[in-house]
């Protein structure tokens, strides 16, 4: 993060957030706030919380209680008086373009060239033409070194080229900030390589980037932040340098070792 990206008010901020699901509370009270060009990595076991956190971020789970604020503005509610109103989908269609996801699984359409998914939703979302955004979808295969599968099938590419796909499908929102879930984790080592290194270009040109990753070393290097989450908390939280080679409870430590091992 460069040193005018600490230095701007928060582009995302989460306060209190809670989820509960059948019962249980998935997310306790979840507090931190990202600056806009920053990379925060969110950490932690199976079951943590960190996907259900990341998926609320995007509203495609809704929070029981807590805010989500982007450029000042509280996501998912409309005050109308002294009320506050659930937002409809359709109404959140303008956060959603300023915040990409990216998933594990690749929901490229399987009837779609990788041209063809990239542009689409530029197409049914925004209402551009076509002609319009053609340039700009094989300017993106080039980003994620994929011009040479203009005309690829889903079913034709490696998972590795599936989700550069995925990636350059998100990108063509133009979106402000990205949240990345467990990209590489279907990946072999030789893919999971080349979607990171997508990843790493990406930050360096400044996008503000919040990931959920078991890829130590990817996080060590690109993240200005990490989170780590136990049981529904944030359990420990500060630079990669001192997070991950300090931990400083027990169950970070052991966390680290079962990845590392």
């Amino acid at each position: 993060m460069t040193i005018a990206a600490a230095e701007k008010s928060p582009i995302l901020e989460v306060h209190g957030v809670v989820k509960r699901l059948g019962g249980v509370d998935i997310l306790k009270g979840i507090n931190f706030t990202v600056a806009e060009g920053s990379v925060v990595a969110i950490i932690g076991a199976s079951g943590s919380g960190k996907s259900t956190l990341l998926r609320c971020l995007n509203m495609l789970i809704v929070p029981d209680d807590g805010e989500i604020v982007w450029k000042g503005q509280r996501v998912g509610w409309v005050q109308k008086g002294s009320t506050w109103v659930r937002q409809k989908e359709k109404e959140l269609l303008g956060y959603r373009t300023q915040v990409g996801m990216v998933f594990q699984s690749f929901n490229l359409f399987p009837q779609m060239t990788a041209l063809e998914n990239i542009i689409e939703a530029p197409m049914t979302v925004l209402g551009r033409k076509r002609s319009e955004i053609e340039e700009e979808a094989h300017a993106l295969l080039r980003k994620v070194r994929l011009s040479h599968r203009v005309k690829a099938y889903p079913h034709q590419m490696s998972g590795g080229e599936q989700q550069r796909v995925a990636i350059a499908r998100a990108l063509a929102m133009k979106p402000k900030a990205m949240l990345f879930d467990e990209v590489t984790s279907a990946l072999d080592p030789e893919l999971k390589g080349e979607v990171l290194t997508v990843m790493r270009e990406l930050a360096a040109e400044g996008m503000t980037m919040i990931l959920v990753s078991h890829e130590m070393g990817f996080v060590r290097h690109v993240a200005d932040e990490v989170l780590f989450m136990h049981q529904g908390i944030v359990k420990e939280r500060g630079n990669p340098s001192d997070v991950l080679v300090n931990p400083a409870s027990a169950e970070l430590q052991a966390f680290l070792q079962r990845v590392t091992d």
